[in-house]
């Protein structure tokens, strides 16, 4: 993952969290986790983001969009 920020807003009395996602102005996303994980891809670079209801996040990128 390259160049990727994050922002992430948790609600624990509700088991909640919100992510705001971007790169640059290039490609930007807000993924929730509402009680269960969220996940999402981006079109940029293939990497797939999961958030899970306490605000952790991780990234990883897909098959197709490796460094060789």
């Amino acid at each position: 993952m390259n160049d990727w920020g994050v922002q992430v807003r948790v609600n624990s009395w509700s088991n909640a969290a919100e992510a705001y996602v971007y790169m640059g102005k290039a490609e930007s996303f807000t993924m929730k986790a509402y009680g269960t994980r969220g996940s999402a891809s981006t079109d940029m670079d293939g990497t797939r983001f999961t958030l899970t209801p306490d605000g952790k996040i991780t990234g990883q990128w897909t098959q197709e969009h490796r460094p060789r």
